[in-house]
């Protein structure tokens, strides 16, 4: 077993009017993903999965969900992913997103590309099977 974990943040953001799905292609893994990256010293998650969005997208968005059990708590996350590499293992705490303004993506060094998805569009292309699922559930969930 490697020792070696980091923790990450990402943010799965759906336009709620199109109901379509911001992924970014991951340079490292040639697959469409969700964008999302390390948590910084002194970061919580969803500052996290904010600030990665943009960095990589350059569109800001809102974390969908409740502050748990107290209102001034964080945003209870939707999940927390283990993803292994040959570098590790990769503990990803994942939230949905909506963009809150400027839908038109930015590239950056990080991403070879930038796109808005439809669920359909999902089965067509090189994703991991998680998004699938996880898309899935926050459109019947939370729209």
């Amino acid at each position: 077993m490697n020792p070696n974990r980091e923790f990450c943040a990402s943010a799965y953001v759906i336009d709620p009017r199109t109901k379509r799905i911001l992924l970014v292609r991951h340079k490292d893994y040639d697959r469409w993903t969700q964008p999302g990256g390390h948590i910084e010293e002194n970061e919580i998650p969803e500052e996290a999965a904010v600030r990665e969005t943009y960095e990589e997208t350059g569109i800001k968005i809102k974390i969908l969900g409740v502050h748990f059990p107290r209102e001034e708590d964080y945003i209870r996350p939707l999940g927390i992913q283990r993803n292994r590499s040959n570098n590790g293992t990769f503990i990803d705490i994942i939230y949905p997103a909506i963009p809150i303004r400027d839908m038109e993506p930015k590239m950056n060094e990080e991403s070879s590309s930038i796109r808005w998805f439809s669920r359909e569009e999902l089965d067509n292309i090189n994703v991991f099977e998680d998004i699938k699922i996880t898309m899935d559930y926050i459109l019947r969930e939370y729209f």
